[in-house]
């Protein structure tokens, strides 16, 4: 499990980085639009915006490197687009079999295995909890599944251009986790049928 506390380390880098910036974004947007301020939705925009962003460092955000150079002491700053081991899976669930068989690769139910299968399914569980709390025309089957289709579609498609992995299998099991987390919202509001989505459309 320590890889994937390793992600979620990197994404909380990115996200407290992008805090700042947010808030004055937002805050901007606000007095020119002259739009009205609930401190529940403001919050949990927030902090969906913010996961975005850690969500987005971990999968089509460009990976960088920098620092001083130990033995010349000069400033480096590298940024690594393409990987050179990736690769691109069109078979449905060929990519999932595999977590589960031992091969070369997969030594039965490694780390690694467990990282790229809960990771696919829980990472992007959030989306299906925060998009029908913000906007409550989104909170159905058929909206959640859309929106998340459409997110890791374009995950994905978006990794195929920049060089790298990209597999259909990532969008099943992504698609899937969105679904928990909305299954997750609507236990969430069966318990607390008299707590309203915040929604200012």
């Amino acid at each position: 499990m320590w890889l994937i506390s390793t992600y979620v380390i990197n994404m909380l880098g990115y996200m407290i980085v992008a805090m700042p910036v947010y808030v004055i974004a937002r805050i901007i947007i606000i007095k020119i639009r002259k739009l009205p301020v609930s401190k529940l939705h403001e919050l949990l925009l927030a902090l969906f915006i913010l996961y975005l962003v850690g969500l987005a460092s971990q999968t089509i955000i460009p990976r960088w490197n920098l620092g001083v150079d130990g033995s010349t002491g000069r400033f480096f700053f590298d940024v690594s687009i393409f990987d050179r081991q990736s690769s691109v899976n069109l078979f449905p669930f060929r990519t999932i079999m595999n977590y589960f068989q031992a091969n070369e690769y997969v030594s039965g139910w490694s780390s690694v295995s467990l990282v790229n299968l809960l990771g696919n399914l829980f990472v992007f569980s959030p989306i299906g909890i925060f998009v029908p709390l913000l906007w409550r025309r989104m909170d159905s089957f058929k909206a959640i599944g859309f929106v998340g289709f459409a997110v890791t579609c374009f995950i994905e498609g978006t990794q195929y251009f920049i060089g790298r992995s990209t597999d259909i299998d990532d969008i099943i099991l992504n698609t899937i986790g969105v679904m928990i987390g909305y299954g997750l919202y609507l236990s969430w509001k069966v318990f607390r049928p008299h707590t309203k989505t915040v929604d200012r459309k």
